[in-house]
């Protein structure tokens, strides 16, 4: 029964909706940020995303199949293997879908046809452009800034065009890691790039527009910094300009132990049981704690 319940949770990748969190994003940086309302409509909206990502997983697990068959990891999914019956993942994908549809109307309507066109662009993505050398890695920091822009639909907010900015470059780095990642750890001439458009010989050019992309990212969150909106949502804005050396080391840090050879599937998920990654979080929230309410001041 154990094995039953670890097997489902990794079918519906229970671990990847911690990306759904970036949901939160427009509400924790706004000014609204004490609003009840507003976060029981982003934990309504977190649950219909996650459904949502859970049934595309299920239908790219499906599509991708020969290819997950050939990896040395991915072999082990739960489609891949044959654990469940294939009556059984259609049932569950049903209930999936109702469930993402009925929590994403309770939010709005508008966040129901955001969350559609999420859910369209990740299909484009598993049949076509997740073939597509480099085009791929750009279209999954769109479909991370996706979950963004949702976040400001469900609950009503205007977003930056500073922020869209920063999350573009920053995401485009990390799917560029998850990339070289991959073609370090896995790649051969024998497993046809796993259904990827990629070889070794792209590993210096992935290493360095990932590297590249990322500290545009950073320069970026600085200028962003610097907008009269944070001046207003903030009763000291400069004490954020420490965020951003520490955004720099934990960035430095991911690419130096990826280009050593340690593997990193997710980046996100990743960071999210590193301890390293942990501190730099916790030292990250005191740091916009500190500079978004007036009691922290001396």
């Amino acid at each position: 029964m154990n094995n039953q319940i670890i097997q489902f949770l990794k079918l519906i990748r229970i671990h990847q909706w911690s990306k759904n969190l970036l949901l939160f994003v427009p509400l924790i940086v706004s000014p609204e940020l004490e609003d009840l309302l507003l976060w029981k409509n982003l934990v309504l909206a977190f649950f219909a995303f996650s459904f949502c990502a859970s049934l595309g997983y299920i239908i790219n697990d499906f599509y991708d199949l020969e290819n997950d068959q050939k990896h040395p990891i991915k072999k082990l999914r739960p489609i891949a293997s044959g654990f469940f019956r294939k009556n059984y993942i259609i049932f569950l994908a049903v209930i999936l879908w109702i469930l993402s549809i009925y929590a994403s109307l309770l939010v709005s309507i508008s966040f129901f046809y955001v969350l559609t066109a999420y859910f369209i662009s990740t299909q484009i993505y598993t049949m076509i452009i997740k073939k597509i050398h480099i085009i791929d890695c750009v279209f999954l920091a769109f479909l991370y800034m996706m979950r963004i822009i949702a976040g400001s639909i469900a609950v009503n907010l205007e977003i930056s065009i500073w922020l869209l900015s920063f999350s573009l470059f920053f995401f485009f780095s990390f799917a560029l890691l998850k990339r070289y990642s991959e073609l370090r750890n896995h790649f051969s001439h024998n497993n046809e790039n796993f259904g990827r458009g990629y070889t070794s010989e792209d590993l210096p050019v992935i290493t360095n527009m990932g590297i590249s992309s990322s500290l545009i990212s950073i320069l970026v969150l600085g200028l962003y910094f610097n907008n009269d909106v944070i001046y207003s949502n903030y009763y000291a804005p400069k004490i954020l300009f420490f965020f951003l050396p520490i955004l720099l080391i934990w960035i430095c840090s991911i690419w130096s132990r990826t280009l050593k050879g340690i593997e990193i599937n997710d980046p996100i998920s990743f960071a999210l049981t590193d301890r390293i990654s942990l501190v730099i979080f916790i030292i990250s929230l005191l740091i916009f704690t500190f500079a978004r309410y007036e009691i922290f001041l001396i």
